[in-house]
């Protein structure tokens, strides 16, 4: 059972005074847990301007991670491509704030992007960025229900955290162009209508070195690239 639902059925136990086997047989608890893994898949994890190339081809690949469980929350992404010039996205982001957990951990974003962060809790939050980060901000304490906006206009990674909460955490990773795919638990990975060409690919944890090939595309074909992350030195 996903890690979030599991916790939330804690809380329902302890303001309903039921022990976790009778809440697991009420209806209403069943019927939220449906709601709450329909939300998870609809939560966008890119957010870019769509694009595409006559005769582009593909890069694709598998992420692997040192010491890590699962390798997902990879953003593979390429550095520069028709001098990353490209119009920010319409689309918003969307990063929620359930159950003490911000979801999804990591988003990745073009420059411009705008991201909501709605407080969907039973709690309050107040949600920033660290000082000393590219994208220095602090959304204050807020109620459940309300939504901020934050326009991410830096090329950087951007940690979150909360003030009331220590444990939360989470990245935004801002970047130039919209050719970037973020992994899954299979460490797989995709960048689609790419223009032919050779770029520099690369590959970013948040608890990992960075790791960049240079790959090179042809038009209508794939071409597959691995990357192997380790531990930062």
């Amino acid at each position: 059972m996903n890690f979030l639902v599991v916790t939330l059925l804690v809380a329902f136990c302890h303001t309903h005074n039921v022990s976790a086997q009778d809440a697991l047989s009420v209806e209403d608890a069943k019927a939220a847990q449906a709601k709450l893994i329909d939300a998870l898949k609809a939560l966008k994890k890119e957010i870019r301007t769509e694009v595409t190339v006559e005769n582009g081809g593909s890069i694709t690949g598998t992420v692997k991670c040192k010491r890590v469980k699962h390798p997902q929350d990879v953003v593979v992404y390429i550095e520069e491509v028709n001098g990353n010039n490209y119009p920010a996205p319409e689309e918003k982001g969307v990063l929620d704030q359930l159950n003490l957990t911000f979801v999804p951990h990591v988003i990745a974003v073009q420059k411009g992007t705008k991201i909501d962060f709605p407080n969907s809790d039973s709690v309050r939050h107040n949600l920033y960025s660290p000082p000393d980060c590219c994208k220095q901000f602090n959304l204050g304490t807020y109620d459940v229900g309300v939504v901020k906006t934050v326009e991410f206009d830096n090329v950087c990674s951007v940690p979150l955290l909360c003030n009331v909460h220590a444990e939360m955490s989470a990245f935004v990773l801002v970047l130039e162009n919209p050719y970037f795919s973020v992994t899954g638990e299979d460490g797989v990975f995709k960048i689609e209508n790419v223009p032919p060409g050779t770029y520099k690919v690369s590959a970013w944890h948040e608890k990992l070195q960075t790791v960049t090939h240079d790959v090179t595309v042809e038009a209508g074909k794939t071409t597959t690239v691995d990357f192997d992350l380790k531990k930062k030195k």
